[in-house]
């Protein structure tokens, strides 16, 4: 544990580039239910690779670039001294390794690099995560096959009903139960129970479901309104 401020602020510095990816990849993936032991384990082996990675980029760089350098032998041997006697040159390597971490961990939390790959080794990628990726809802999987496209839904519910309308939001829980819902947006079409007319709602902008109540939903994937 640390035991001073200066060495509270470096694990905190060297920690947070893990948090940051894996908070990132959150908005990618579903909601995962970990325990707290491999929630740390994640960050701190994140930590580590990142971490690792701007260490070779700064040495690289260290090398080629003409600037002041850190002494490493000087550093290892009294760090305290060696801090105090060069502070701005270790304050502007540490600053310049921790914004490259900061903007690594973001870049590979969000994996960009997806959308350049070529379709064939995308779609193998995607569909090896359908099969062996875990704690993947159905509703996600559905959700996310088609990115870029508007996503219709239409849901028929226990009591007969059917509600229909654009996909606004939807619980990201990876656990398949009841208590998950989704919400669409306008235009809002209903169906009583025992009806075959469905007819447009007016005046309402969005529309919570309920899992427990759907009986059967269908997806449709719209390309999206070109702006004017």
């Amino acid at each position: 544990m640390p035991e001073t401020t200066v060495s509270l602020f470096v694990t905190i510095a060297f920690a947070l580039p893990g948090y940051i990816y894996h908070r990132t990849t959150l908005r990618q993936d579903p909601e995962r239910t970990d325990t707290a032991v491999t929630e740390v384990l994640s960050v701190l082996f994140a930590s580590i690779a990142i971490d690792t990675v701007v260490l070779v980029v700064l040495v690289a760089a260290s090398a080629v670039l003409h600037v002041h350098k850190i002494n490493a032998s000087g550093f290892i041997a009294d760090p305290r001294g060696y801090v105090a006697g060069n502070l701005e040159v270790v304050a502007g390597w540490a600053s310049a390794g921790f914004l490259l971490a900061l903007l690594l961990a973001v870049t590979a939390g969000l994996r960009p690099w997806r959308r350049w790959l070529p379709a064939g080794w995308r779609e193998w990628t995607d569909d090896r995560e359908r099969r062996y990726q875990d704690q993947q809802s159905a509703w996600w999987r559905l959700f996310h096959d088609n990115p870029g496209t508007r996503i219709y839904i239409g849901c028929t519910l226990d009591d007969g009903s059917y509600v229909s309308g654009f996909l606004n939001s939807y619980s990201k829980v990876g656990t398949e139960h009841a208590d998950r819902e989704l919400t669409l947006r306008a235009p809002i079409t209903y169906r009583p129970p025992e009806d075959s007319n469905a007819v447009q709602v007016d005046n309402v902008g969005a529309i919570a479901i309920s899992a427990r109540h759907i009986v059967l939903m269908t997806v449709t994937y719209t390309t999206p309104p070109t702006a004017p």
